[in-house]
């Protein structure tokens, strides 16, 4: 669930409608203009899987009164300012949270190679998914792969599409979880003191922080919390320092958040309501294997997910993915993590390079992320107790087939290009990449609007 992965990759065996009831919201409908088909004809490769030659649909064919279109020209991006990082850091690398640890650029630690952390997971096997499976049938990490199709390297572009959803409406149905209202997040930047540019940090936090407060893409949003306003708070990014990991595993980022949890570098953050965003540097391979590539771990409650042995990379379209932590003391902590993607000279990608400058590619993976790591941020118990009948109380919304806000509009017949894009800033200030989201309302990807939808009346 959410580029939980952004590849939009879902497990989607044995799927069966789930069970639950819509507390007001959307419902899902039988019908829609909007078809999420697989695409079987589709070239094989990202970024032409899910889109393809043709001319891009139109997202909302029939705006609301007033409803701005978009503008005929694009105007100069000043997403918002951003403290300047400072040159050079303190050394040596801290191992413990000082006074100045919340402020904005202060280092965090990478835990030392081979340090043993403790952590409560659930072994990832099968093929990668941005969204959950239904919860009575689950086989697979609720970790969601960021935005898009696989290339050829290990022929799972054939698998994202035999598991495709064909049902004519993806609706997303509210399951009875949490939902988070009043969003925190954290941008924190593996390797940030030698590999990061100040350039792309500022870029990065100042047109993250400009999309998820903006009015007009939070309009499509309020539909999913009763028309009530709902708010976003980007709190002060920091380098993780120590090493630049070549791999970087699902478990080596629970690591890193157990270690920082242990070490006392989150316990003035609100966890219930925070996001921790890893972001890897430029060329460092992010995976969905449940082994840590850099740490150990120790007394980790883990068991297989299924008897398949599948692994997803960023050398195959991986582009990022959400979940949460639960600690040995029992906290729960949410995570995203996004790649750098990037195309190299000789043609091949890592991630999922939609834009040709890599930090709009990082912008866009975490928007998606956390529209679902807000919207559905609980997926991860759902995995851990697959076992019981009632898991999908977990669940906030999610589609009948298990995809969440971000997945469905990667898995239709449209160009990668029309959901993944540069939008118009609300307060005329510039533009910003995200990845558009789903809307019940219009059965299909929708955003920036003016005002939002009518709730449905009873």
């Amino acid at each position: 669930m959410g580029l939980g992965c952004c590849c939009a990759f879902t497990q989607l065996l044995g799927c069966m409608p789930l069970a639950g009831t819509v507390p007001r919201g959307y419902p899902g409908q039988p019908t829609g203009i909007y078809n999420p088909q697989p695409y079987p004809g589709a070239p094989v490769g990202y970024p032409q899987f899910p889109g393809g030659p043709g001319v891009p649909i139109v997202m909302n064919p029939n705006p609301l009164p007033g409803t701005t279109p978009p503008p005929t020209t694009t105007p100069v991006p000043n997403p918002g300012t951003t403290p300047t990082i400072p040159i050079g850091l303190p050394t040596p690398v801290p191992t413990e949270p000082k006074e100045d640890s919340t402020k904005f650029w202060s280092p965090w630690p990478l835990p030392p190679r081979g340090n043993q952390v403790a952590v409560h997971g659930k072994r990832f096997s099968g093929v990668s998914s941005q969204s959950v499976v239904p919860p009575r049938k689950i086989q697979a990490s609720g970790l969601d792969s960021a935005v898009a199709g696989l290339s050829t390297n290990n022929g799972s572009h054939e698998q994202l599409v035999k598991y495709a959803s064909a049902a004519a409406s993806e609706d997303l149905k509210y399951r009875g979880g949490r939902i988070i209202r009043n969003l925190n997040y954290v941008n924190l930047y593996i390797s940030g003191d030698t590999e990061w540019s100040a350039a792309d940090v500022e870029r990065i936090d100042g047109s993250l922080s400009a999309a998820m407060r903006d009015a007009n893409l939070n309009n499509v949003l309020l539909q999913y919390y009763n028309n009530q306003p709902i708010s976003s708070t980007a709190l002060p990014s920091h380098p993780l320092v120590g090493y630049t990991p070549k791999t970087t595993t699902r478990g080596d980022i629970q690591n890193y958040l157990t270690y920082l949890h242990r070490q006392g570098f989150l316990r003035s953050f609100d966890l219930t309501n925070t996001v921790f965003n890893f972001l890897l540097p430029p060329q460092t391979v992010l995976t969905t294997d449940e082994a840590a590539a850099n740490t150990q771990r120790i007394q980790s409650k883990t068991r297989s997910m299924s008897g398949e042995s599948d692994k997803v990379d960023s050398l195959a379209g991986l582009g990022g993915y959400h979940g949460s932590v639960v600690t040995a003391d029992g906290e729960r902590i949410y995570y995203a993590v996004s790649v750098y993607s990037q195309r190299f000279s000789n043609g091949t990608t890592n991630g999922i390079p939609v834009f040709t400058d890599s930090w709009k590619n990082v912008v866009a993976t975490l928007y998606h992320q956390l529209v679902e790591a807000r919207t559905n941020p609980d997926v991860e118990d759902a995995m851990r107790q697959s076992s019981d009948l009632n898991t999908d109380r977990n669940l906030g919304w999610v589609s009948d087939t298990g995809l969440e806000i971000g997945d469905i509009p990667l898995r239709a017949n449209v160009p990668i290009t029309s959901v993944v894009k540069e939008v118009p800033l609300a307060n005329g200030s510039g533009t910003v990449p995200v990845q558009l989201p789903y809307s019940n309302y219009v059965h299909g990807p929708e955003g920036p609007i003016s005002q939002p939808h009518p709730m449905p009346s009873l």
